[in-house]
Parts: C-alpha cells; structure tokens; sequence
C-alpha cells in the first residue's frame, strides 16, 4: 500500500508537471498571435522602446535643456542659435529610434534620412556667419564648430574619435569665451559648461551603444519606408521652435506680368527695337566707328600717357570705395593654435605649410582663392 509521504510527493510533482504545461501553453499562444493583432500595440513606438533609443533621450535631452535655458538667458542670436541645436536633437532622437526598427540603408539612402539633421546643422552654422560683429561671435562660433559633432551618424568605424575632434575645435573658440566673460558673467562659465556637456556625454553614449557606427535592425523595416516616417514627422519640438524662418511666398500671376512689363523710365520699345537693329547687322556693326589715328592711341605715345597720369602727392587721402559700396576688409592669414585662419582673399594662390597633422584651414569671404 502506498504510504501518504510517497502520495504527497506525486501530488507536488503533478502540480510542477502542470505549471509548467500552462507556461508553455501561454508561450506559444503568444507567438502564434496573428499579425493583424499589433494594431493593439504601439508598433510606431517598438523602436523608441529600445535600451539604445531610450538612453539617447536621458542622457542627451537634460544636457541639451539646460544649454537652452543658458543661452536664453544670454538672449539674442545666442539664444536663436540654441534653438536650432534643439531642432538638432530632436531630429536625430528620432533617426535613432527609426535606425532601432529598420534595416541598414544603402549608401545612396542614408542623405535621405539625414535631412533633418543636416538643416538644423545647417542653420547653426548660419547664424554664425550671419552675425561676425556681434560680442558673442566666439559663443556663435563655438557652438558651430562643435555642433558637427553630431554628425556621427554618418561616420563609420571611427564615431567616437571623430566626436572627440569636434569637440577640442568647440573648445578652441569656448576658451576665447572664458577668456572675456568670466569676470563679468558668470552665466557664460555656465554656458561653456553646459555646451561642452553635450558633445562629451554623446561621446560616452556612442562609445556604448554605436561604437563602430549607427546600429541597425537587421531583421527591420526597409530604409524607403523609414525615410517617408522621418519626413511625416512635425518638424518643431516642444522644447526648440524653428530657428529658419519659411521660403516667402511664390509672386502671383499679376506680379509677375508687372515684372515682364517694359519700364517707362527708359526702356520703351523704341529704344530696344534700336538695339536689336543694330546687333541684327552682325560684322557691319563695326562700320560706324570712328579709327583712331596712331599718334592719338595711349599705348604707342608716351606724351599722352604721361599727361593722363596722376602726379604724385596730388592726394594724401587714401582711395575711398564708391559710396553705397563696403570698404574691402583687410587680408588675413594667421595659425590660431591648430587652425589656420584664411580670411578676404581674392583670386590667388596661397600657400600653408602645416607643422602638425591636426592643424586645419578655416577660409571666410575668399572668392577663387587656391
């Protein structure tokens, strides 16, 4: 007979038999769900679900608040420039969740889902040159300088170090700001603290989570569909209004007829039906100009270039520009610690013999200089 120990003992492990039956039972149901079921869920927000993603938004967005309310209280262009840094983020917070939930793009595709990101960059870098004579042009310049630090999205292998160069080049112009402002306002220390912040925690983030390049879902949603997401997206954020003001509007169909009109103040139809007769004559053009006799040509009689020239001393006063026109800024080519400095130069060839491998070039206002 089957002692009451031994039937206690088979009853326990009929109970362990069960629970694990019902576990599996349970398991299995889930998997075969049908696809149709994740209507129920968030599936827009699977990647945003992401221990990557997630970490992106606790660590960036506090940093990049508080260099928003910093730069607020700076005010102006200062403040203006910060908003498009929090366009910035917002655009790649949500690049890197769509990179959670998609495969890895070709190379053709990735500059469509970089767009955002690459505007709001693009904007940054504007309103520093847009504003060269303002007192916080070394706050301008600082921030772009290290603002392509967030352009590691699209470097591969190397993310890290790339970040790293961004941010000593931010530190170049932040050490100019801290030179002028730290006896005078202590909200610019602040403000150098809280910038630099940004790009030395994105460092440590990427080194975790993307330590040779973006990570992608390989078992995800193609790159097309992911670019037309990124497009659907608002374009401002509760944190960051936009810093670009809209295209003006396209000229109406009356506006533009009153663009095509003839002007009365010159320029009516007799005096341009001249002017085609006479480029209609083609070679014969030439027959009504008067020749010149030798001894009247400057450049083979010296008498009349020498009586058509400026004596000296006639002026002490330098040459002014025309009025309405800017006087030409001064030429410029100096090596600020590990950057060359190139400004207001034309058509010419300069050359820069780098001593150090990190030493760049910075050129401004140089129009076919080589």
């Amino acid at each position: 007979m089957t002692s009451s120990s031994d039937l206690h003992s088979l009853l326990k492990r009929i109970e362990k038999a069960t629970t694990r039956l019902e576990e599996l039972s349970t398991k299995r149901s889930a998997t075969k769900a049908p696809a149709g079921s994740q209507a129920s869920g968030p599936a827009d927000d699977a990647a945003a679900d992401s221990k990557a993603a997630r970490e992106y938004e606790a660590v960036v967005k506090p940093l990049v608040d508080h260099y928003i309310e910093c730069s607020g209280k700076i005010g102006g262009v200062v403040g203006e420039q910060a908003q498009a840094v929090g366009q910035l983020y917002t655009a790649q917070r949500d690049f890197v969740r769509m990179a959670g939930d998609t495969k890895k793009p070709a190379a053709a595709q990735l500059p469509s889902l970089l767009g955002a990101q690459q505007q709001a960059i693009q904007a940054v870098v504007a309103l520093k040159d847009g504003n060269r004579a303002s007192e916080f042009f070394d706050n301008l310049s600082a921030v772009a300088e290290g603002i392509a630090a967030f352009g590691w999205v699209a470097v591969e292998s190397t993310p890290v170090p790339y970040i790293n160069d961004m941010k000593e080049s931010a530190e170049f112009y932040s050490n100019r700001v801290l030179k002028q402002w730290r006896e005078k306002d202590p909200n610019q220390v602040e403000w150098v603290k809280a910038f630099l912040s940004i790009l030395r925690e994105l460092a440590a983030y990427v080194k975790q989570f993307h330590t040779t390049g973006v990570v992608w879902n390989p078992n995800g949603n193609d790159a097309e569909s992911a670019a037309l997401a990124l497009k659907s997206e608002p374009a401002t954020s509760g944190s960051a209004a936009s810093a670009v003001p809209p295209p003006p509007p396209l000229p109406t169909a009356a506006q533009l007829e009153q663009l095509g009109a003839p002007s009365k103040a010159g320029g009516d139809e007799s005096t341009r039906g001249a002017l085609f007769a006479d480029l209609n004559k083609g070679s014969d053009i030439t027959s009504g100009l008067r020749k010149v006799d030798r001894d009247q040509m400057t450049h083979k009689n010296p008498s009349l270039r020498a009586a058509g020239s400026v004596k000296a001393g006639a002026s002490d006063k330098p040459a002014q520009p025309p009025a309405g026109q800017p006087a030409a800024r001064p030429k410029r080519m100096v090596l600020e610690n590990d950057k060359w400095v190139v400004e207001n130069y034309g058509t010419e060839h300069l050359t820069i013999e780098a001593t150090r491998t990190k030493q760049t070039v910075y050129m401004y206002n140089c129009n076919g200089t080589t």
